[in-house]
């Protein structure tokens, strides 16, 4: 869980978005976040205190007189501060420097503290340029905004100011704990199943689900890289990806190749954790093959496959200094045999054995044995694949 131990001080201000705050609660919570909440007197007209008691937590009613120190108690208790929803009047007060409520004392209160704004408005207010001019001065001061979701209003009005995704609260709220390790690097990580297509409806793949991939990208993001996906069919998988990592869809060989070659060109680290297909078909149809009228059943359809190019291999040829390659590679024996020889013929710089005969593929758990070009060899037991994307990227040697 990304937020174990973390302490975080939620403000709810008067925004009708601001029921949405129970679910956000409920993903800090699920992160391992400790969490304590303030209601804002203008969010109590939209929902109610007693909802976030009910789960056991400590709140707290936007009166700055009832308890005169709360602001500095919680001030001390937050590694960061959570304004989610951040109204326009709210967002201007912090700019202003005024403090007349308990969430605006307990904010003016922490000057060093992480203060995380997530904007809830009309699309006007948000486009209001006041408001972008305090939103530009309050970053200056260990503000961090999250960006809003464009769409309709309550209101009826269209643009953006709409309640951010839960998921990308939570995303940046994590990035802040990370140590920006990839700042300025862009990291280039590959995800999916590959589909050889026979036919335009039949294809042979695998089942891989990308999750790997993905967890990846979203450490790389989270730690301050460049990032770019290229996602081999993992619409399954694809729940939620945060939206700065850019996506490039491919489905089968030669698309992903060009993709692959093209962005390696400019990357500062590839994962290599989608699983190509080693072969494709010598022959595709163009329509759909039919079954043969009166056949018995058991009757053979012959299909020949040819092996496909080895990309690893073909990025290796083309790796300029200073540019590192992370493979990975599903292995079913002599898992640190296999690692060590694709790790020697592809001229990689490490290399994840994953041993597939345990169950592991598409699940959301992983483990196996990471080789360094070193000689380096170190067993992660199995865990979940964000926590294992968080441990390998920490061990790059950069």
């Amino acid at each position: 869980m990304a937020l174990t131990d973390k302490n975080i001080l939620l403000c709810v201000t008067g925004s009708i978005a601001c029921y949405k705050s129970v679910d956000l609660y409920r993903s800090l919570k699920k992160e391992g976040a400790n969490v304590k909440i303030i209601v804002s007197a203008s969010a109590e007209k939209f929902i109610s205190s007693y909802i976030f008691e009910s789960f056991g937590e400590d709140v707290f009613r936007d009166d700055a007189f009832k308890s005169p120190l709360s602001h500095i108690a919680l001030s001390k208790f937050a590694d960061i501060i959570l304004i989610a929803p951040a109204t326009f009047n709210t967002i201007n007060k912090f700019a202003a420097g005024i403090a007349d409520t308990l969430i605006t004392l307990a904010v003016s209160a922490s000057p060093d503290k992480p203060k995380v704004l997530a904007p809830a408005m009309n699309p006007n207010m948000y486009a209001n340029k006041i408001l972008k001019d305090n939103l530009d001065k309050l970053r200056k001061y260990n503000f961090y905004t999250v960006s809003p979701e464009t769409g309709n209003a309550a209101c009826g009005d269209s643009g953006e100011g709409r309640f951010p995704e839960i998921e990308d609260i939570v995303f940046d709220v994590e990035s802040i704990f990370k140590e920006k390790t990839l700042k300025g690097k862009h990291v280039l990580v590959t995800a999916g199943a590959m589909r050889e297509y026979l036919d335009p409806v039949r294809f042979i793949s695998n089942g891989s689900s990308g999750k790997m991939g993905i967890s990846l990208a979203e450490e790389a993001a989270k730690r301050g890289a460049e990032v770019t996906l290229i996602a081999l069919n993992i619409m399954a998988a694809r729940k939620y990806i945060n939206r700065r990592i850019k996506i490039i869809n491919r489905t089968g060989f030669k698309d992903f190749k060009d993709a692959l070659l093209s962005e390696f060109k400019r990357c500062d680290i590839l994962f290599m954790a989608a699983a190509v297909s080693d072969y494709g078909f010598k022959e595709k149809s163009p329509v759909k093959i039919k079954k043969i009228c009166g056949s018995a059943a058991g009757t053979v359809l012959g299909v020949e496959l040819v092996q496909n190019e080895d990309l690893l291999k073909a990025v290796s040829e083309i790796k300029k200094e200073g540019q590192t390659v992370f493979g990975f590679a599903a292995e079913t024996n002599s898992l640190i045999e296999n690692g060590r020889k694709k790790l020697a013929e592809k001229s990689l710089d490490y290399i994840f054995i994953n041993d597939v005969s345990k169950g592991i593929v598409g699940g959301n758990e992983n483990e196996g044995f990471l080789i360094t070009k070193a000689g380096e060899i170190k067993r992660f037991e199995r865990e979940s694949k964000s926590e294992l994307a968080a441990k390998l990227i920490s061990g790059l040697s950069l």
